[in-house]
């Protein structure tokens, strides 16, 4: 039997009137690739915020490694936990945003070392050599002392995806990785997420790159207006298309 990683039961969220997603469920088990394709506004960057606790949600829960996560229920009442705990929580997952979030006054060394010390108490030499062999993965070896500015964006891309993966999460999560990059740069870091699937690492992914949803996915999710529409594997999505609405989303892109 796999293992179940992230569990996602019937979760709701709105901001005042307006819902965002309502009764979302979704499993990914160990070395899953899960995609989450959609329009723009049907919820999946909000999914992943939610996942990640960076975002509250009103209903539902969700667990990771058979944990709940964000909440905890007080005498019949729902209650958010405190940051501190979040915080902890929060290192079950691995995120990686458009933007890159590096610290422009540090080295790409020290961005991908810093969750090591501060949050994972290592020593400096322990957390260096993590560092070092996450950068020479995604092809940065040679980059250990530039800063940000001194690197292209889809070199700070890869910087972000070492520094979140060094921090051995149970799940890495995606939010449209590559949009924010120049159409060149795309390939570089879909080549690196591409290596960490081979690997086996458990990922949940929101991408409008569809092609490469379709290569390196073992489950595809589509999203229509805040609910789960269709689930299945590659095939099933993007070649057998069962519902009229995935076909008219799909339409737009040639896969």
């Amino acid at each position: 039997m796999p293992e179940l990683i992230l569990e996602i039961r019937d979760v709701e969220k709105w901001y005042g009137v307006n819902k965002i997603f309502e009764e979302v469920s979704l499993e990914v088990n160990s070395g899953e690739v899960v995609s989450i394709i959609g329009s723009s506004g049907s919820g999946k960057t909000t999914l992943l915020r939610c996942v990640n606790l960076l975002e509250s949600f009103q209903k539902g829960s969700i667990l990771i490694d058979g944990n709940e996560v964000g909440y905890h229920t007080v005498e019949g009442k729902r209650k958010r936990l405190s940051e501190k705990t979040i915080a902890h929580q929060r290192v079950l997952t691995g995120m990686v945003f458009q933007s890159f979030n590096l610290f422009p006054h540090m080295t790409a060394l020290r961005n991908v070392t810093l969750g090591l010390i501060k949050v994972k108490n290592m020593n400096k030499e322990e957390a260096e050599e993590i560092g070092r062999k996450w950068l020479e993965r995604v092809g940065l070896s040679d980059k250990l002392a530039s800063y940000p500015s001194q690197l292209s964006g889809g070199q700070q891309q890869r910087v972000a995806i070492a520094r979140a993966v060094a921090m051995n999460p149970k799940i890495m999560l995606f939010d449209e990785a590559t949009s924010a990059l120049d159409p060149e740069l795309v390939g570089e870091v879909l080549n690196v997420i591409k290596q960490l699937a081979d690997d086996g690492t458990t990922m949940l992914i929101v991408t409008h790159e569809m092609h490469f949803a379709f290569e390196v996915s073992s489950k595809v999710v589509f999203m229509d207006a805040g609910k789960i529409s269709a689930v299945g594997t590659p095939h099933e999505i993007f070649i057998e298309k069962k519902s009229p609405r995935l076909k008219e989303f799909l339409a737009n892109f040639n896969v």
